[in-house]
């Protein structure tokens, strides 16, 4: 193995054990034990750590862009209460910038990322794809925020909403930045099956805490979200016969070792 290879694995093998650990924590301790704060902050870290390891090099701007966008919109957010509403976020992400935990940089590129893949699968025409990735990205959200400004207690919102004590204003905002995300987006950048995997184990991670805690319609929403990913994995296998068979095969026209 190469270092990429060995950084990759040891990346895998830590975020696997935090991912495995706090699923078990919430459900069947109620919650992370005493003394280990530290997890929740290097889990998103570490999730953000797997994106960057798998996407190729002349990608990484487009990480940089979904990041540095959503981290900056956190800032405006904690500062003004626009686009999302009044929040502040508490101890439990790990270190701030001006109100603003660091490791959101990462959540937002995992995500985005995530549903860029889907982008790049559906290829949708090119003026509403950033309509269909920013309504994705909504979804998510309507799984995540429920457990974030709940039992994991990530943030705290100033004023009460209807969903879960979320206002709407921050599935607005959600869209909004979204869209402005994916407008800068391009078609081109198509993320390796296995970033959308690292996506879809962040979504079942939250999907079975939500059910832990009761919490039936963010646990639905994630199970509606896997199963599109079952089926377009499921599709992908079913292709691979048809691609093996074509494997080793000369075009006709070419001589050996020009195909």
């Amino acid at each position: 193995m190469n270092a990429p290879d060995v950084s990759r694995a040891i990346i895998g093998i830590a975020f696997t054990a935090l991912w495995v650990g706090g699923v078990l924590s919430y459900s069947f301790l109620g919650g992370p034990p005493a003394g280990s704060e530290w997890t929740a902050p290097l889990f998103l870290a570490l999730a953000g750590a797997q994106i960057v390891a798998l996407t190729r090099r002349q990608d990484l701007r487009w990480l940089a862009v979904a990041a540095g966008i959503g981290f900056a919109s956190e800032l405006v957010g904690v500062a003004s209460g626009v686009p999302f509403g009044r929040y502040e976020y508490t101890a439990v992400l790990g270190p701030k910038l001006l109100g603003v935990p660091l490791v959101l940089g990462a959540a937002w590129l995992v995500v985005v990322s995530y549903v860029q893949s889907w982008m790049a699968t559906l290829q949708p025409p090119r003026v509403f794809r950033p309509l269909l990735a920013a309504a994705w990205m909504t979804v998510i959200d309507l799984l995540i925020d429920p457990l974030a400004a709940g039992p994991l207690e990530y943030w705290v919102w100033a004023a009460s909403g209807s969903y879960f004590g979320i206002p709407w204003t921050n599935f607005l905002g959600w869209f909004v930045v979204s869209v402005l995300i994916f407008v800068l987006m391009p078609g081109s950048w198509r993320p390796r099956a296995a970033v959308r995997a690292v996506g879809a184990s962040v979504i079942l991670f939250f999907g079975i805490i939500a059910l832990a805690q009761d919490l039936l319609v963010p646990a639905g929403i994630a199970l509606a979200l896997l199963s599109l990913d079952g089926v377009a994995a499921a599709l992908r296998l079913a292709a691979h016969p048809a691609d093996r068979k074509t494997e080793g095969r000369i075009t006709p026209g070419t001589r050996r070792g020009e195909a």
